[in-house]
């Protein structure tokens, strides 16, 4: 009873925090799954069990999209992290003022709305008048439809958020790799190893807990990518782009069924909990140092 008295200020100042989180996160959870199974009519929600799980899971459309964000997902998070993975190597030599400004070099585009961003790749793609094309023309290349072409749409997708998406990954990167004991890599370079033996032999093994992390989250967040498509290509051409965070924003806002489109969703979240539970296993390790 002593311990609790004196532990309960503490408790009472995290309440506030603890019920604003429940509010704006279990509650919309809960409220989603509950949606799941109930169809809206104008006379109000009417329970359909799992009818609408039925129509989702027999969606050729829905399953279309899981590949195209499966595909997306894949791709952006392999070569971002070894992109960024290959950044934070180049800067981590630099003394710490100079890591700084390439860390906010970086970062800069992470900041910046992703609306904004979108905008400015819209640009970037524009058939006539984008500076892609004015590349490719002054080098004698035909231009491309990069937004226009089933086949590209998604692609042009991807290497803008690559582009764009980086600079959280390599800010950690450059501070686990600036947290790695010295003395390994000192005794290494006593013995002969070679700049590649360090890196996979030491480097790599001691960035394991930050790796599986970053791997983790980008995939949670890539699972759910939407502004992206909305803005550049708003799913097409021909549904090439509609991801699943597309498609359940189009059956809740667009055709107001927020029954399939809870249903969706629920099954994006079982889909992201698998894989994150599999990669922590997979590839959590036990390593601290």
């Amino acid at each position: 009873m002593y311990r609790f008295r004196n532990a309960l200020p503490g408790y009472l100042f995290l309440l506030p925090s603890c019920a604003l989180f429940a509010a704006f996160m279990f509650m919309p959870i809960f409220k989603g799954f509950q949606l799941s199974f109930q169809k809206w009519t104008i006379s109000g929600y009417e329970w359909v069990g799992l009818s609408n799980y039925e129509k989702v899971l027999s969606d050729s459309v829905f399953w279309k999209s899981t590949s195209i964000t499966a595909q997306f997902t894949v791709i952006t998070v392999v070569a971002g992290l070894l992109l960024s993975l290959l950044a934070a190597f180049m800067i981590d030599p630099f003394k710490e003022k100079v890591q700084s400004i390439f860390k906010a070099a970086f970062y800069l585009p992470s900041v910046a709305p992703i609306v904004i961003v979108s905008i400015l790749w819209l640009w970037l793609y524009h058939p006539s008048f984008g500076l892609l094309n004015y590349l490719l023309d002054s080098a004698g290349i035909a231009p491309v439809m990069w937004l226009g072409d089933p086949k590209v749409a998604l692609i042009s997708i991807m290497l803008m958020t690559i582009a764009v998406s980086q600079g959280s990954n390599i800010l950690i990167l450059v501070t686990s790799l600036g947290g790695i004991p010295k003395d390994y890599q000192e005794a290494a370079r006593i013995d002969g190893a070679t700049f590649w033996q360090e890196t996979v032999r030491i480097k790599l093994p001691m960035l394991k807990p930050t790796l599986t992390y970053l791997i983790v989250v980008n995939t949670v967040g890539s699972f759910q990518v939407f502004a992206p498509v909305y803005m550049l290509t708003s799913g097409g051409p021909n549904r090439a782009t509609t991801t699943l965070g597309f498609l359940i924003y189009e059956n809740a806002f667009k055709k107001f069924d927020f029954g399939v489109a809870s249903a969706q969703a629920v099954v994006l979240l079982l889909i992201v909990m698998v894989i994150a539970i599999f990669q922590f296993r997979t590839m959590a390790g036990d390593l601290e140092y």
